[in-house]
């Protein structure tokens, strides 16, 4: 049997994950408000996201254990957690949280030192586009799967239910997919030397500052997404109309991945994340501007951005696996992704007040400062750790 390439393995893999993960979070708060038990859906959101901090310790195991294996782990895991959803009271709902927090976590980090160890340096850049491709599809094709499900069904409840028993059917095809056509990676045996490099003060600094640029990441991107559909609201659209244009973000999203899987970008990742991030804010600060003109501006403005976003997390990803070390990659990738928790949290807990305080148009002006001052940080901070021949290559 000729296996496919791990493009197409991830790409696959993405999409149903993607798939089965946001057919949960569409049918799940709605389940949860039927049953009068949203009290049980926030408490179990915080489990999750508290789980999903210790991404470090995660990511360390999926160094021993090497990175396929976790990301199947992981998915098995993730899928027994979003099919405890249909589970309403505290205790449980609480309960499979955690799990799916866990699993998910997992699996989202053993991705990373998967492709570290097995990628050929010349692909990172279309294996991480392919990747965003597929996350892309999945959430397209899981949201229009929960409509389709609730319009079928009929019944409210009854077709959220069925969407939450179908999602992890989904992610288990996942794990299904990558246990027949996977190729087990060998976890990195450190030696004594590396051993002692992994514990110096280098890889402290790095890890440092990776996390500096998760906080920023994580913290920019609450200020703006959960607002979206409120900023259309705001500048005149209807619900619909804000829900087709945060489709049409998706497509935005879907169509860039899609020329950047099957594009090489790793020779110029500095100056297509500083080009792509820096248009990202200024975009951000346009939003202020744009809300006392049409709500079509303010939908291009918001397309346009999501594109350039699109566009700077890949470029960003590809730096990563640059700097980052193989036989370290789960635990600094795992550090990463606790810092863009820890910011997406604090995004999350000043966005409402200071829309509140402020207005929307501080809050465009705050995320897109801070998305400014992203474009910069990250490549004065790690410029210096990135191979002699892509930083000659982005000179040129």
């Amino acid at each position: 049997m000729n296996r496919p390439g791990l493009r197409t393995q991830l790409l696959v893999f993405s999409v149903l994950f993607a798939a089965g993960m946001w057919m949960s979070k569409v049918a799940q708060p709605l389940h949860f408000a039927d049953r009068g038990a949203l009290v049980a859906f926030g408490a179990g959101y915080a489990a999750m996201a508290i789980a999903g901090g210790f991404s470090f310790a995660f990511g360390a195991l999926a160094d021993r254990i090497g990175g396929l294996t976790a990301v199947r782990i992981g998915t098995v895991v993730y899928a027994i957690g979003i099919a405890g959803r249909v589970m309403t009271d505290l205790v449980p709902a609480i309960g499979f949280s955690v799990v799916a927090g866990v699993g998910a976590s997992l699996a989202l980090v053993g991705i990373r030192p998967w492709i570290r160890s097995t990628m050929a340096g010349n692909d990172v850049s279309t294996i991480v586009g392919g990747r965003n491709f597929g996350n892309q599809i999945g959430m397209f094709a899981g949201t229009i799967g929960a409509a389709g499900l609730f319009a079928l069904v009929g019944q409210a409840d009854t077709g959220n239910v069925a969407a939450l028993l179908v999602a992890p059917g989904l992610v288990l095809l996942g794990a299904l997919w990558l246990l027949v056509v996977g190729r087990n990676d060998r976890p990195v045996v450190a030696t004594v030397s590396q051993t002692r490099e992994e514990r110096a003060p280098g890889m402290l600094g790095l890890a440092t500052k990776l996390g500096i640029v998760g906080v920023m990441s994580g913290f920019y991107v609450s200020l703006i997404t959960p607002f979206v559909p409120l900023y259309l609201t705001r500048s005149g659209a209807t619900s619909s109309i804000a829900a087709i244009v945060v489709a049409t973000m998706s497509v935005a999203q879907l169509v860039t991945s899609a020329v950047l899987a099957k594009r090489k970008t790793s020779d110029r990742p500095f100056t297509l994340f500083l080009v792509t991030e820096l248009a990202a804010g200024l975009l951000a600060v346009a939003l202020a501007f744009a809300l006392s003109s049409s709500v079509f501006v303010v939908a291009a403005v918001l397309i346009a951005r999501a594109a350039f976003v699109s566009v700077a997390v890949i470029a960003e990803e590809t730096i990563q696996y640059a700097v980052i070390p193989g036989n370290a990659a789960g635990f600094v990738f795992g550090i990463s992704q606790t810092a863009f928790l820890v910011g997406d949290a604090l995004g999350g807990a000043v966005g409402g007040p200071l829309w509140q305080s402020a207005g929307p148009i501080w809050l465009a002006v705050t995320a897109g400062g801070v998305t400014i001052a992203n474009a910069f940080v990250m490549p004065l901070l790690l410029r210096r750790r990135t191979p002699s021949t892509v930083q000659e290559a982005d000179a040129v």
